[in-house]
């Protein structure tokens, strides 16, 4: 149980885990408009995360939740399992949450749909997480910042950690006036790949929304305003995902340059259902 403020929210823990992982997407972008089908190297950019996805070890369940017919046609076309919604949400949790009550799982990976170079192995690393903490209810994916300029990027959502690994914040401009090698070293950029439980989501997503939530955009800010606990859960790849149209260009540049991401395209592209 926590206590928050006026809050009194009970979380059940659910020893056996069912995870199934949800790409919400949508179409309006304000800052890159029709950015979920945009094309990258052949394919619309939430097939290239989708195809990701179902290329982990463990046999999880992907599906993408929208409420544009575009996007669902697409992923139908594809042959890929898409789940319809409203199309108007405040972010891709309540879409994830709205989605959740026609299914029946104890856990969601949401994955964002513009994390293009998203690596199969690091949404393993948010499996056995769960798989290993039972008793915990988010987590989310952070890595360190790869240029300086994130520091004030407020594109980037960064956050702090407390020794035990659990977010402390989350903020979009750095609020700590040490030097930039100290921040280098004590930021974390927020990746857009979290894992939560079915209770903590129904607990943010039926409570009204948070002051800190409201004024960032952030939607893990709500939970911690709640008094909820966030785990971060480390990864050392820093990837570029889209937000702006020059992301495009540099998306293309990683996958040219990284053999990784190079031998990932090539089986997306050509990846067999």
């Amino acid at each position: 149980m926590l206590i928050a403020g006026c809050f009194q929210i009970n979380l059940r823990t659910d020893t056996q885990q069912k995870i199934a992982i949800v790409i919400p997407a949508r179409i309006d972008s304000q800052r890159l408009p029709g950015k979920a089908l945009l094309d990258i190297l052949g394919l619309p950019m939430v097939e290239h995360v989708r195809r990701r996805a179902l290329m982990t070890k463990y046999d999880v369940p992907v599906f993408v939740a929208s409420g544009d017919e575009s996007i669902l046609k697409t992923i139908n076309k594809f042959r890929g399992n898409c789940l319809e919604s409203r199309q108007e949400h405040l972010n891709g949790l309540s879409r994830t949450y709205e989605v959740s009550k026609d299914l029946d799982y104890t856990h969601y990976i949401i994955l964002q749909g513009d994390e293009v170079l998203v690596l199969p192995e690091q949404i393993e690393t948010l499996i056995e997480s769960i798989k290993s903490n039972p008793s915990n209810h988010f987590w989310n994916l952070t890595t360190k910042l790869a240029k300086i300029d994130e520091i004030d990027d407020t594109s980037t959502v960064k956050c702090l950690l407390d020794l035990n690994a659990s977010i402390i914040t989350i903020f979009r401009k750095s609020p700590l006036t040490s030097s930039t090698e100290i921040q280098m070293k004590l930021l974390r950029k927020i990746c857009g790949l979290f894992a939560i439980s079915v209770s903590a989501m129904k607990t943010i997503c039926e409570n009204k929304s948070t002051p800190l939530e409201e004024s960032e955009s952030i939607e893990q800010m709500k939970y911690l305003e709640l008094g909820g606990d966030i785990l971060s859960v480390n990864t050392s790849s820093n990837f570029t995902s889209i937000n702006l149209p020059s992301d495009v260009e540099e998306v293309l540049e990683v996958i040219k340059s990284s053999p990784i991401q190079k031998q990932l395209v090539a089986q997306v592209i050509n990846y067999e259902f």
